[in-house]
């Protein structure tokens, strides 16, 4: 976790041992003294410091050594641009309000309801993307990774969940997802919750059983995470984590699945949707509402078949399928015209073969 402020240069008698550096030495001094005042003093005794662009383009350099130190391989920019696709999704426009484009770095807002205000608040956990030297952190407090040895020299301690999130997200480091399953839990849930990054099981059950501690009014904001508008405004389906539903789903236990069904009648009853951060009756168009419900029929459907004879009373008798189709006279027709999304057991629900 980061220190609430940073606080003045401790100076040591002797120089420890390990690598040190003298790069930047004044400014980076000057910059400590002016963040050791972010908070307010008891007595008010000094004006409050407002951390600006300037604090993160003085601490992107010292951040890349630390990183450097502990193993952290910098990648070419090309493929280092299609990992921050991969995690974050292609958000770096003008128009997407999630995103702040400037000259050395990127910020990201892990609130979509974050101001320009918000951006360096070091209490909330919004994403730089250090440009140039190719890694993200958070709000970077220089005194949370400066250490100096003595008047001329200082030392790079990174933060531990600081390097091992970038070693896993740029360099595949498996052992620092080991690490970071065990030590930052609610960064990985972020990633998915708030990023969309469904690319790694482990991280997804992270994510999905915090849906599952729910109550069960609660619990069909589960959809919320799974279809998304993109920063581009088209709907994106997280098909890893309609899997996840799918396997863990089981004749005693179908809670996510009927949470999932829940989801598909708020796309077309506004009734109970202010459970929602998003509402999807508001949301998403007609042709948008039945392509999701497609996908969530895809899945429940040979489920319900399947599992519901086991356990009959653990089940409704009538499947999200059929109520949609009731609800939604055009469905069908839409579907078919679509060739069923090339979802094979939703084909052939409405087209079963001979």
């Amino acid at each position: 976790m980061q220190n609430k402020a940073a606080s003045t240069p401790p100076i040591k008698d002797s120089i420890l041992t390990g690598k040190v550096y003298d790069m930047n030495i004044e400014e980076i001094k000057k910059q400590m003294h002016l963040q050791s005042r972010i908070e307010a003093s008891e007595d008010n005794s000094y004006p409050i410091y407002n951390y600006t662009i300037h604090d993160v383009e003085i601490a992107l350099p010292i951040i890349a050594e630390g990183l450097k130190e502990k193993g952290f391989i910098q990648l070419e920019q090309p493929v280092f641009e299609e990992k921050i696709k991969t995690i974050f999704g292609n958000i770096f426009h003008g128009n997407n309000h999630k995103v702040k484009l400037r000259t050395k770095f990127n910020t990201i807002f892990v609130d979509s309801t974050s101001t320009n205000e918000d951006e360096f608040d070091y209490t909330i956990e919004n994403v730089f993307v250090s440009k140039e030297y190719k890694f993200i952190t958070y709000v970077p407090l220089i005194g949370d990774f400066v250490e100096f040895t003595d008047s001329n020299h200082y030392k790079i301690e990174i933060n531990p969940p600081l390097i091992a999130r970038n070693k896993y997200l740029f360099n595949n480091s498996q052992s620092d997802l080991a690490y970071l399953l065990a030590e930052d839990t609610l960064f990985l849930k972020t990633l998915v919750k708030s990023f969309g990054y469904t690319k790694e099981e482990k991280i997804n059950t992270l994510a999905m059983n915090d849906y599952l501690d729910l109550d069960n009014n609660h619990m069909p904001t589960v959809g919320e995470i799974i279809f998304v508008k993109n920063a581009e405004g088209v709907l994106e389906i997280k098909q890893e984590l309609l899997q996840w539903v799918s396997d863990h789903t089981h004749a005693n236990d179908n809670t996510l699945l009927q949470a999932l069904a829940q989801y598909a009648y708020s796309l077309y009853n506004n009734s109970s949707n202010n459970i929602f951060t998003n509402n999807p009756f508001e949301i998403f168009s007609l042709e948008e509402k039945r392509k999701i419900a497609a996908y969530i029929a895809n899945i429940y459907e040979p489920l319900h078949h399947r599992l519901a004879p086991q356990n009959p009373g653990m089940w409704p008798v009538s499947t999200v399928l059929e109520n949609i189709l009731n609800e939604d006279k055009g469905l069908a027709d839409f579907l078919k015209q679509h060739r069923y999304f090339s979802l094979p057991a939703l084909k052939q629900e409405l087209e079963p073969a001979d």
